[in-house]
Order: C-alpha cells, then sequence, then structure tokens
C-alpha cells in the first residue's frame, strides 16, 4: 500500500476521533486524497459517507463505486455491503446472483455476517437455487461463531426471521 494514502488515511482517522462534526470537510477531504490510492479503508470510509449522506449528498451509485474498488483492493467488509447493495438494488441494478456471489466470496474469507447472508440466501433461493440444508450448515456455522441473529433464529422450522430483502 501507498505510505502517502495510509498516512493521509491516518490523518483523516484522528480528525474523526477528535471531534467529527467540526472536522466534515477535512475528513472528506483527506478520504477523498486517499482514496486517490486505492487505500482500501479510504474507499469504504467515503463509500459510507455518500451512502449515508454525511457531509455529502445521498449518493449510492457513488457509495457502490467506491465499495466495488474497495472490494477489489481486498477489503472485506466493502465486499459484504457490495453484496448488500446488489441484492437491494441501491446504487447498481438488482442483482440477486451477484449478491449471492458476494456474500459467498466474503463467507469464504471468514466474514460472520456473509456466512449468515449466504446461508439465508440458500433459504429462500436468492440468487441461488433453493436449498434448506446448506443453509442450516450456513446458520450453524453462523451460530457457531456467535452470530446474534442466527442464534435468535435457532429452533424456527420456518427459515430466519429476516426474509429475503432486509432494509438498508
Amino acid at each position: 500500500m501507498h505510505e502517502a494514502a495510509e498516512a493521509i488515511y491516518q490523518r483523516a482517522e484522528k480528525l474523526a476521533s477528535i471531534y467529527r462534526e467540526r472536522n466534515v470537510p477535512r475528513i472528506l477531504a483527506l478520504l477523498e486524497e486517499a482514496a486517490e490510492f486505492e487505500h482500501p479503508d479510504a474507499l469504504f470510509g467515503l463509500a459510507s459517507w455518500y451512502h449515508h449522506g454525511i457531509g455529502v449528498e445521498r449518493d449510492d451509485a457513488r457509495a457502490f463505486s467506491l465499495w466495488e474498488r474497495a472490494a477489489a483492493s481486498g477489503h472485506l467488509e466493502a465486499l459484504f455491503h457490495l453484496a448488500m447493495a446488489c441484492e437491494r438494488g441501491a446504487g447498481v441494478a438488482r442483482d440477486p446472483r451477484r449478491a449471492f456471489e458476494a456474500y459467498e466470496a466474503a463467507a469464504l474469507r471468514g466474514y460472520l455476517n456473509a456466512r449468515y447472508e449466504t446461508g439465508r440466501c440458500r433459504w429462500y433461493g436468492i440468487g441461488t437455487e433453493v436449498d434448506r440444508a446448506a443453509a442450516e450448515r450456513d446458520f450453524l456455522t453462523a451460530r457457531t461463531y456467535g452470530h446474534a441473529e442466527a442464534i435468535a433464529d435457532a429452533g424456527e422450522s420456518d427459515g430466519p426471521r429476516r426474509m429475503p430483502r432486509p432494509s438498508w
């Protein structure tokens, strides 16, 4: 990773920890600068700002583009957010198949929330075939490692409580 990008990103983080509201324009400028170097955390942070409209007008298409770049740089949480955006059609055309593939890729890299989501997709057939046995294995893995929703869903005979298109 580019050392200058890391230094820029760390300045943004420091400003955010001191007093975020007063420093929003400066933090945003630093995130933008670090993102130019493809800094994964800066790309992810900037995507979140655009998604939530923090210091900028809400722009899910821009957020999606930034999550895509961060995920390509190896940012695991960005990959998960990319999956959610594809499932919901936030900033991109709704694409359940791509959502499932991104959830699965994040789950295979150890992202626990993604493991639960692959189970939910398999249970309801979102972007993949319905496979209740595989879904149960995903839920068991998620429960074993402490995923709160998977634990809460334990014993539910009709699948996960969260339906196919959760709000975001």
